[in-house]
């Protein structure tokens, strides 16, 4: 399994974390520590075509998106978030990035706090949801720095990887991002942007957020380049973490 890199865009000499690998059993092991419930979690998606889309367990609350960090994809991603017609609902709840290689957790805490009237969460994430919903992006970054049950529930996620964790810090390479339908439109939501990403009107986070990553793929241009893609629903995995 790949595992995320994310200290480029980071604040230099703050925090950093170990990376979470990019798997279900790692970003579960992360909600399931801050107390939502198991009867919803992180599974595999197994292809972009539309055959095993339908062999996700519906219906689809969000989807994470796992791939290489370039140079020009980023820049093409940040000419998106600050372009003029890129207009965000004030229903997104988004927060910046300013921890390295958190960039799993952030994929994670965006696609449950965009899916609070739906999901069953309590705990320390309900907590953190509600101590920070009137808080600026910039705000909500700073209170995730001082929150040590988050950062104990994302080491913990750490552990929990089929492959040796990097050292904090590390640079491994890869990146997440989460997708979520919000108000009516689908967004990509990543805290290294200085906005979402809107990808036009969606009620089905799946199906589109599908087209949306593969457009992502297909713009690589290099088969040899690793991806994942994991979806936040109902839970297939009856394992007691």
């Amino acid at each position: 399994m790949s595992q995320s890199n994310s200290t480029a865009g980071v604040r230099s000499g703050k925090i950093q974390w170990v990376p979470l690998e990019s798997s279900p059993e790692a970003m579960n092991r992360v909600i399931y520590r801050l107390g939502v419930e198991d009867s919803v979690g992180f599974s595999d998606v197994l292809g972009l075509d539309e055959e095993l889309l339908t062999m996700v367990a519906q219906p689809v609350n969000a989807l994470v998106f796992l791939f290489p960090l370039t140079d020009k994809f980023e820049e093409d991603r940040k000419q998106e978030a600050t372009s003029s017609s890129n207009s965000v609902s004030p229903k997104v709840w988004f927060m910046q990035q300013t921890i390295g290689n958190a960039c799993g957790t952030m994929a994670i805490f965006h696609a449950m706090a965009n899916n609070q009237q739906n999901l069953p969460i309590s705990g320390e994430m309900a907590a953190f949801f509600e101590r920070t919903k009137d808080m600026t992006p910039e705000e909500r970054a700073a209170n995730l720095e001082k929150d040590n049950a988050v950062a104990e529930a994302h080491k913990e996620g750490a552990a929990e990887g089929q492959t040796a964790a990097p050292k904090p810090g590390e640079d491994v390479n890869h990146h997440y991002a989460a997708f979520a339908c919000i108000d009516g439109h689908l967004y990509e939501l990543d805290g290294r942007l200085p906005a979402p990403i809107n990808h036009g009107p969606s009620v089905d986070a799946l199906k589109d957020g599908a087209r949306v990553i593969r457009q992502r793929i297909q713009s690589f241009a290099d088969d040899s380049l690793a991806f994942s893609v994991i979806s936040l629903g109902p839970s297939c995995d009856d394992d007691d973490y």
